[in-house]
């Protein structure tokens, strides 16, 4: 007989733990996207880290507000790639 615990917080995917947790990941790599000499200013990975984050920060969010998370991915996958678009001009 196997039980498994989890925590109940992390087993629903409607928590705003998702919320936090994708949003702080995503404000990590958008500062860093800022920050002269981070390593990820200049390269093809920081496009898809900012794609990623943002993309997965948009799907919590949404599915938190009972939306479809797959068009909180996209919209979020779009603001990660204007940001680092933006963060290249600056």
């Amino acid at each position: 007989m196997s039980s498994t615990s989890t925590d109940p917080s992390l087993a629903n995917r409607k928590s705003i733990v998702w919320v936090y947790l994708s949003g702080a990941m995503a404000v990590t790599f958008i500062v860093m996207l800022f920050l002269p000499d981070s390593g990820t200013g200049s390269t093809t990975l920081s496009l898809y880290t900012a794609m990623l984050w943002c993309g997965l920060f948009g799907t919590a969010l949404w599915r938190y507000f009972n939306k479809s998370g797959w068009v909180g991915f996209a919209i979020g996958s779009a603001l990660g790639m204007a940001i680092q678009i933006v963060a290249q001009l600056t």
